[in-house]
């Protein structure tokens, strides 16, 4: 026999209070004595009160206001992935008649003063709530503040800063992510040859998810035993013979035994770096369509997946459940560092897909 659900009439009962003081105690609006709630919340403690959110949102008719900043999708096709998961989400809570409206803020990737003149207009439109990939960390760091001191909560993704106070942050280890990077390159333990950490079309200064990425490879590789100093190299994508000689220059100066590409570019320079020497390694980021092109011929030998659609997805989930059952979540949802072959590519695709489900 199954239990009987407790009722809020049956709460106001054993509290001692009226229906009207259970329900504002619930939703935490309007003005409640502090003895009449402490009673209530005796009362749902012992009860293991749980209300009916299938019923508490078919009666809820406010719409909450999403801004999102994130770097434009039409820049880069990582940043397109993180747009269709934020999209997915909206669809899915619309489905349960959770009504969210996104106000979309998109910078130039590389332009701090994009991301900087996109956060100002957010803090100008005072939206419900901020989901945000903080790639500018001095810029960024301001901009929560901000969130902060006008009670906007907000989520991370991507690129996580401690000292926030987000709801969550949605992403991977970047630090252990680098030291994948470095372990897939350093597998036939090759201590004499060097080894590159390729940032391409990004500034280091103001990039911690970067800086993240680098401390990492270069710890892994000077633990085990690395006998050159790890290399570090930023280069600026401009298509045409000037960047494949660029390219060759590093690859020529240098004989790497292995490159890791920082984000999901590694498409702008595989194919150079392999028809130089095809026996260095490469492990780039991201299955976007030109990567996964590159891995299934052999130009790219590893990819470390980031999931950019699932991050954004669950972010725009979490926020909408903050806003509408007021829930509180884990400060951090780390995403396994998934290592994506030609052999594993396809199933991988079939099988795993983006399926981000709202963790209890």
């Amino acid at each position: 026999m199954k239990p009987k659900n407790i009722r809020i009439k049956d709460i106001a009962q054993l509290a001692g209070v009226s229906q009207g003081t259970v329900d504002r105690v619930l939703h935490k609006r309007g003005n409640v004595s502090k003895a009449a709630t402490e009673k209530v919340n005796r009362v749902l403690a012992k009860s293991n009160y749980k209300p009916n959110l299938i019923a508490r949102t078919l009666g809820n008719s406010k719409i909450y206001t999403l801004a999102v900043l994130l770097p434009d999708p039409q820049m880069d096709p990582f940043w397109k992935q993180s747009y269709d998961g934020m999209l997915s989400a909206q669809h899915q809570l619309t489905q349960l008649s959770l009504k969210i409206e996104l106000e979309n803020h998109f910078f130039d990737l590389n332009s701090k003063e994009s991301f900087q003149k996109a956060a100002l207009e957010i803090i100008r439109t005072k939206p419900d709530g901020v989901l945000i990939a903080p790639l500018f960390f001095n810029t960024a760091i301001s901009f929560l503040k901000d969130l902060q001191q006008a009670t906007v909560p907000f989520v991370l993704v991507n690129t996580n800063i401690a000292e926030s106070q987000s709801i969550a942050f949605i992403g991977q280890d970047l630090y252990k992510s680098g030291r994948l990077g470095a372990q897939l390159l350093f597998q036939k333990k090759q201590t004499a040859k060097s080894y590159i950490i390729l940032h391409i079309d990004e500034s280091l200064q103001n990039a911690f998810h970067l800086k993240e990425k680098e401390r990492g490879f270069t710890d892994y590789l000077t633990e085990a035993g690395l006998s050159n100093q790890p290399i570090s190299i930023t280069i600026d994508h401009q298509p045409g013979k000037n960047f494949e000689k660029a390219v060759a220059e590093i690859i020529g100066s240098n004989q790497p035994a292995g490159v890791l590409i920082s984000t999901s570019k590694a498409y702008q320079v595989a194919p150079i770096i392999k028809s130089i020497n095809p026996a260095i390694q490469v492990v780039g980021y991201d299955l976007i369509e030109a990567n996964l092109n590159l891995l299934q011929t052999g130009k790219i030998d590893f990819i470390i997946n980031q999931n950019p659609f699932r991050q954004s997805r669950l972010g725009i989930q979490i926020l909408a459940n903050h806003l509408f059952f007021k829930r509180s979540f884990q400060p951090q949802y780390l995403f396994p560092l998934e290592v994506i072959t030609s052999e594993n590519a396809a199933s991988y695709l079939l099988h795993t897909g983006y399926s981000a489900d709202l963790p209890e």
